[in-house]
């Protein structure tokens, strides 16, 4: 709780173009308050202001517009966040993407079909560590799913007003925080890459990515999905009867086959392209022979 308090302080503090939940100290002026409960428990109590909206789950429909705006709050909050560490930011947590390795031991609660689509992405996931680990780190949202975004009430032209729900911040990558925008948002969608693209933009717009984490953006929404799909499957294991723990699975899994379906480099060119960067990354120092096709995939992209 401390940890999400002064985070949510932080963030208020160092943008004042940000929406966020706003932290009410009690009549002593503290911000953690104590209560006993009739069982003669001590309970700790918060208070947080309200955000009015709709969540992004019951808004319909969503095009591009609304996409870019979601972006845009999240590399907000993302950018306001810079600076920000608490030691309880740093801890093992299933739900970050760079510490995804720990599903490759529930691989055989799958089976064959979709184990080789979990087992394909987290090979590509433990290739891509040497340039993976490098990237940018921050503290993150890391939880903007899409019952934790709130949109505004216009029915012509909505908006994002804020990401709620701070409990699954950590340190990590700052990739993965865009990552699990994305995931969460494109789901449900016939084309989930053409449906990425905005949200890549406006969180760019907000909060410059440099060429290297593009680079991994495909992998790392993937594996966000590969994290919700395992933990389903296990809670299915221990808790059966329980509906809400899988609340996400079937979206996901649809997500991640179509994901799989996706050529990784076009993924990324696409990526590139949409934030106004060479969609085809060229070799430092290299220039294309007389000979040489500078453009050896152009036919990726439609006309």
């Amino acid at each position: 709780m401390d940890f999400q308090q002064k985070l949510l302080l932080y963030a208020s503090e160092h943008a004042k173009d940000l929406t966020s939940p706003q932290v009410v100290p009690d009549r002593q002026g503290n911000l953690i308050s104590e209560i006993r409960d009739d069982y003669g428990q001590i309970r700790k109590v918060r208070l947080l202001s309200w955000i009015s909206g709709r969540v992004w789950s019951g808004v319909n429909p969503q095009l591009d517009g609304l996409r870019h705006s979601l972006g845009e709050q999240c590399g907000r909050l993302t950018r306001a966040l810079q600076g920000f560490d608490h030691p309880e930011a740093h801890r093992e947590f299933v739900w970050d993407v760079a510490q995804g390795g720990w599903t490759t031991e529930y691989l055989d609660l799958f089976k064959n079909g979709d184990k080789e689509v979990i087992s394909y992405f987290q090979n590509q996931f433990k290739e891509a560590q040497p340039g993976y680990s490098k990237l940018r780190k921050a503290v993150v949202h890391n939880d903007a799913n899409d019952n934790n975004v709130i949109v505004s009430g216009d029915l012509i032209d909505p908006h994002v007003i804020s990401a709620i729900d701070f409990g699954d911040s950590v340190h990590t990558q700052i990739i993965n925080d865009l990552a699990v925008v994305c995931a969460y948002a494109i789901m449900g969608h016939n084309d989930p890459l053409e449906a990425a693209l905005p949200i890549v933009r406006g969180y760019h717009h907000a909060f410059p990515l440099e060429e290297t984490e593009l680079e991994h953006l495909y992998m790392a929404i993937a594996m966000r999905l590969v994290i919700s799909v395992t933990k389903s499957a296990i809670n299915k294991k221990e808790e059966p009867d329980n509906s809400y723990l899988l609340i996400s699975e079937k979206p996901a899994w649809e997500l991640l086959r179509k994901w799989r379906d996706i050529n990784a480099d076009f993924a990324h060119f696409s990526f590139r392209g949409h934030v106004d960067i060479p969609p085809i990354p060229m070799k430092k120092n290299s220039r294309p022979g007389p000979k040489s096709n500078p453009f050896p995939l152009i036919n990726y992209f439609p006309v």
